[in-house]
């Protein structure tokens, strides 16, 4: 039984000397170290032990991956809703920087399967670009001698254009002025506005310059075209000065 602690005190006041049955008293106050509390001795201990689980009640709930599925996300988060994700998305403040087509909606980048047909695309005509220029290459170094002679036709209506624009200006049943000086080999197909030389002797031009075989040389009323070109002696490497003379 506990004796108040007001009563132990006033057992060791000044000048008092306690008896035997007051120490006795007073140590059985107290619970030595060696005794064990009782559960019952605890007041409202028994009816919240019986709240818990056991430790083998604990441990495999927390092993059990599916536990918290309802209010927790897995690690992989295999257990999140397609509306789970938008949602961590969207509180997140995640946008996707590219997008690929996807049904109805339309991405804004391209699929790797939508690049390599575009690559595909783009190589065949580079194939075909390439097979172009090999060809034209092999005609450029070929040793053809008409095609060395239409480069210099080529290169000669670059150089005279002005001058045989002014060609143009002659009347499709006047004569022909310039360094030609065609005689009875002028021929003119009436309504056809064409004029043909069909040289095959010897002229002389304004200039007193004689001129050899220079060919045939077509005139539509647009475009002057030498059809063949064979003039040793016409001026500078074989060609004739087709300048309109007053």
């Amino acid at each position: 039984m506990k004796v108040p602690l007001k009563t132990i005190f006033s057992w060791f006041e000044k000048g008092d000397i306690p008896t035997e049955h007051q120490f006795q008293q007073t140590f059985s106050s107290f619970r030595h170290l060696d005794e064990n509390i009782r559960m019952d001795e605890v007041t409202g201990l028994n009816e919240t032990f019986q709240k818990t689980v056991s430790s083998t009640t604990f441990t495999n709930h927390l092993q059990d991956e599916g536990a918290h599925d309802l209010v927790l996300a897995r690690l992989n988060a295999s257990n999140l809703t397609a509306r789970n994700v938008e949602e961590w998305k969207e509180k997140l403040k995640i946008k996707p920087a590219a997008t690929i087509d996807n049904g109805e909606e339309t991405g804004n980048v391209y699929t790797k399967e939508q690049i390599e047909e575009i690559v595909n695309i783009l190589q065949a005509k580079d194939n075909e670009m390439l097979e172009l220029t090999a060809k034209i290459s092999e005609i450029l170094t070929s040793n053809d001698d008409n095609f060395d002679k239409l480069q210099k036709i080529v290169d000669y209506i670059k150089e005279n254009r002005e001058q045989i624009e002014l060609l143009k200006g002659s009347g499709a049943n006047s004569s022909f002025g310039g360094i030609l000086r065609p005689t009875d080999n002028i021929i003119i197909k009436p309504g056809s506005a064409k004029w043909f030389w069909a040289g095959s002797g010897v002229y002389e031009n304004a200039s007193g310059v004689t001129i050899e075989n220079f060919g045939i040389i077509s005139f539509d009323g647009f475009v002057w075209s030498v059809l063949e070109v064979n003039m040793p002696g016409g001026g500078t490497d074989g060609f004739i000065d087709l300048t309109q003379e007053d």
